[in-house]
Order: C-alpha cells, then structure tokens, then sequence
C-alpha cells in the first residue's frame, strides 16, 4: 500500500489545566491513518508530549477495523491510561472515528 492509498481522520478536543500538552497545543488531537479498502488503522497518532503515551495508542488502535466501531478500544485504553485529560483523550478519540464516520457515509469510491 502506497502512502497516498490511505485516509487520515482526525479528532479534537479540550484538555485540563495541569496537562503540559494543553501550554504547547490547547486542545488535545488524535488522529487515524486508515486503509479504506479494509477500514482498518495503520497508524495512529496524538499529541501527547511524549513518544511512549503515543505508541501506548498505537498498540490499541493499529490494527483495528473500525467497521466494529472503537467502544473496546476505549474500554482498554481506559483500563490502562492513569493521566490527566483521560475523558478528552477519550473524546478526540471519538471525533476522530466521526471523522471516519463521515468519510464512509461520502461513499467515495476506493481505488482497487
């Protein structure tokens, strides 16, 4: 698969006070990379300030066939994450699978 092959959806939301992400960004971004043809996530990003919270994501959501919506994965993720911002973390999260959402309700045609 070819990088222009794929669908970036992205999602926002507010983060707390005490969170060092909030001086850098304001607001708290999850994004998926996903394969259209499969609706599974390749790659999945945030901005956390630190390498290991993203890849903590990354280790839930690659993989991940949004098709079966991402209930589970936000199980897990709750389960596991003990930080501040955890519900805003969790709405980006959300935003972003309505992004995706969105893009299949478009139906635009994927190329085989």
């Amino acid at each position: 698969m070819k990088p222009q092959d794929t669908i970036i959806c992205t999602g926002y939301s507010r983060l707390p006070d005490g969170m060092a992400a909030k001086n850098l960004y304001g607001v708290m971004g999850v994004g998926f990379e996903v394969d259209p043809r499969t609706d599974k996530i390749i790659n999945a990003s945030s901005t956390f300030i630190t390498n290991m919270c993203t890849d903590f994501i990354n280790t839930i959501f690659v993989g991940h066939c949004l098709r079966e919506g991402i209930e589970e994965q936000i199980d897990i993720f709750e389960k596991r994450y003990f930080g501040l911002g955890k519900k805003a973390i969790v709405m980006a999260m959300k935003d972003a699978y309505n992004q995706f959402q969105i893009y299949k309700s478009m139906k635009i045609p994927v190329d085989s």
